[in-house]
């Protein structure tokens, strides 16, 4: 499994951001038409590498047309990944993949995207893992 498909499988394995996105999360680009409230997300730069672990950062982007729902799924996502030993989804395994940590780099606030008359609520995730667990 490939750190995207995790992102993914774990957004939509996440009562609380389906309650909210039902399935309508995607890697990359959001496509053009898409329905909200929706999360895409994807890498943000290259990963990094030492000691046998890659860390590497993703954007989630939580749209909706309502300002305080973007805020809210945002705040969703921000408490999924934000990892501890109690919270988020640090020393998680789905398959072989293992995440050995998971924090929130940055929260953008709030976007008005005028032309679709849309707010983005986008966040910053790193999740750093074993290179060996990649397949």
């Amino acid at each position: 499994m490939k750190p995207y498909q995790v992102i993914g499988w774990t957004l939509l394995q996440t009562s609380a951001v389906t309650a909210i996105t039902s399935t309508r999360i995607y890697h990359g680009l959001r496509p053009d038409g898409t329905v909200t409230p929706s999360i895409n997300y994807y890498q943000v730069g290259g990963a990094t590498r030492q000691n046998g672990m890659e860390a590497v950062t993703y954007s989630i982007n939580c749209r909706t047309t309502n300002a305080g729902t973007a805020r809210d799924l945002a705040r969703v996502v921000v408490d999924l990944f934000h990892g501890s030993s109690s919270t988020g989804i640090y020393g998680y395994q789905n398959s072989s993949f293992e995440i050995s940590r998971a924090s929130m780099e940055m929260d953008a606030g709030l976007i008005p995207e005028t032309e679709d008359g849309i707010f983005n609520a986008p966040v910053d995730i790193m999740i750093v893992y074993p290179s060996s667990t990649v397949s």
